[in-house]
């Protein structure tokens, strides 16, 4: 028999229980309220059978976060036209510790540069469940537009790109209108149009042109057919193995050296533009120029003053050689007089030395200048 402690014991022990699994239920839900992610948002104009809450959003094959609702965009735009009220909406959540945990305002800024180079937002099946998942990929801008929309998207905004099953859909249907729009008669008419073709060749080639013409095609598929041997040979070469493995290196070298001048190649391109329409503009402006009659007039005018220039040069250049001769003449009467140059240079000084002993005896002796007597006579005689 049961005791009235073991009845106290198991009521403690299952009320215990329940309380650590109502604990861990609440740890564990309440861990995603306190999170941090950053939102997007996207439209999808076609069937989401198969995406839910909770769903995978992935870029490239790496789960970057999950779908967290789903709805319609006049739930959650108002005033929007009518292609935007068919769209079905869908938010997601994004984990930002794979972005290094950035300002949502940067993140935001991000997404909007990769849109403008093709980032879109695809819905993939999980294999044969009927399952999606969100797969963000990058398609050609120019062939992927995103859908026309009437309204500022609040978070980030990714344009959404078909299904592959939406397109597989979408070909099949415009080969069917395409198969509905032909009618019986057409069908006969393109039937008969094959036949009368393939006898025409029948008859064709049974004749002598025509026996030419297989003749000469069975020699070009000999040729090809050796063209092949050979080419097979080639490839059999180990040196092959070696060969395409250096080529496709040195493509993927080539390849990175044009991702990573991009830019440049572009800015190179800008630049060389703007060189070229400067240099039209500037033809332009030479050709009025020199179109204009009053550049043939200055023409006119320059001929001659290039004339007068040139005779006034022939001038001066007889000047010149003129002066020079001058200067040479004087040059050789100067060498020819400088031994009397010197002999009068020498007489000036023995002047200038009597006039200097004259001052200097008229200054220590004034009388003997005025009353003095005269010199006396030489006398030959005189021992």
């Amino acid at each position: 028999m049961i005791r009235k402690n073991d009845y106290y014991k198991l009521g403690v022990f299952i009320i215990i229980g329940t309380g650590m699994l109502i604990a861990v239920i609440i740890i564990l839900g309440a861990g995603r309220y306190f999170e941090t992610t950053y939102t997007m948002e996207t439209y999808f104009d076609e069937s989401v059978n198969g995406l839910a809450v909770g769903s995978p959003v992935k870029l490239r094959g790496v789960k970057i976060g999950r779908v967290a609702d789903i709805s319609f965009v006049p739930n959650i735009y108002k005033d929007i036209d009518a292609s935007g009220s068919r769209y079905v909406y869908v938010e997601c959540d994004i984990n930002p510790d794979l972005y290094d945990d950035i300002p949502e305002v940067e993140f935001r800024k991000q997404v909007q540069q990769e849109v403008k180079r093709g980032l879109r937002i695809r819905p993939t099946s999980l294999g044969l469940t009927g399952q999606l998942f969100l797969n963000i990929v990058y398609d050609d801008p120019d062939t992927s537009t995103p859908l026309p929309i009437n309204w500022e998207p609040k978070h980030s905004y990714i344009p959404s790109a078909p299904s592959t099953l939406s397109q597989v859909e979408g070909a099949i249907t415009t080969i069917s209108k395409t198969l509905s729009s032909l009618k019986q008669d057409d069908l006969e008419a393109i039937i008969g149009d094959v036949k009368s073709i393939v006898n025409t060749i029948a008859e064709f080639m049974k004749t002598e042109g025509g026996r030419a013409a297989g003749n000469k095609i069975l020699a070009i598929l000999e040729e090809t057919h050796s063209i092949l041997s050979r080419t097979d040979e080639l490839l059999a070469d180990p040196a092959m193995d070696k060969i395409i493995p250096n080529a496709a290196g040195a493509a993927e070298s080539l390849n990175t050296i044009l991702t990573r001048s991009a830019d440049d190649i572009i800015a190179a391109a800008g630049e060389a533009r703007q060189a070229m329409t400067s240099f039209k503009r500037a033809s332009s402006v030479l050709e009025k120029a020199l179109s204009d009659p009053r550049v043939d007039t200055a023409m006119g005018e320059i001929a001659p003053t290039l004339e007068n220039i040139s005779r006034a040069s022939t001038d001066l250049t007889a000047a010149v050689s003129k002066v020079h001769a001058l200067v040479n003449r004087l040059n050789g009467v100067v060498a020819s007089e400088t031994s009397n140059v010197h002999s009068i240079l020498e007489d000036t000084r023995e002047v200038m030395q009597n006039i200097k002993e004259l001052t200097g005896t008229a200054k220590r002796y004034p009388s003997d200048l005025l009353f003095g007597a005269p010199p006396k006579k030489p006398n030959p005689e005189a021992p």
